[in-house]
């Protein structure tokens, strides 16, 4: 991936707004063009945003609960998808949305999700 790309992901308003969430802080477990966000406490941490492109889309992959999950790929079946780059077993919680096919209203909404649902996870 050239460094112009990698650059405009890391300058996202996407980004910028999940580093706000308490705690979260960026990483990179699958290389340095996938962004993922996590936050932690002193055991374990969660990844609740994955920021990366595909197909020359910028893409976010989030978390939900199966069944939030099921309704927003029913609901957006064109735009949001069963979550990319995640094992079979996280299928049915993770999503990927493509960044462009939605408000930003709306991505900040799926992060405040997935943010809280990692939050109740390292209870």
């Amino acid at each position: 991936m050239n460094s112009e790309l990698l650059d405009y992901i890391h300058d996202t308003e996407i980004l910028d707004y999940c580093l706000q969430k308490n705690g979260a802080y960026v990483d990179y477990p699958f290389g340095a063009d996938y962004i993922t966000v996590k936050v932690k406490n002193s055991r374990k941490n969660v990844i609740f945003a994955e920021i990366f492109v595909l197909d020359r889309e910028l893409k976010l992959t989030f978390s939900t609960d199966e069944c939030t999950a099921q309704k927003l790929r029913s609901d957006y079946a064109d735009i949001i998808v069963k979550g990319w780059h995640c094992p079979p077993v996280q299928a049915k919680y993770k999503s990927t949305v493509a960044v462009d096919g939605v408000s930003m209203e709306t991505l900040q909404n799926l992060i405040d999700m997935s943010y809280d649902r990692a939050i109740f996870k390292l209870k």
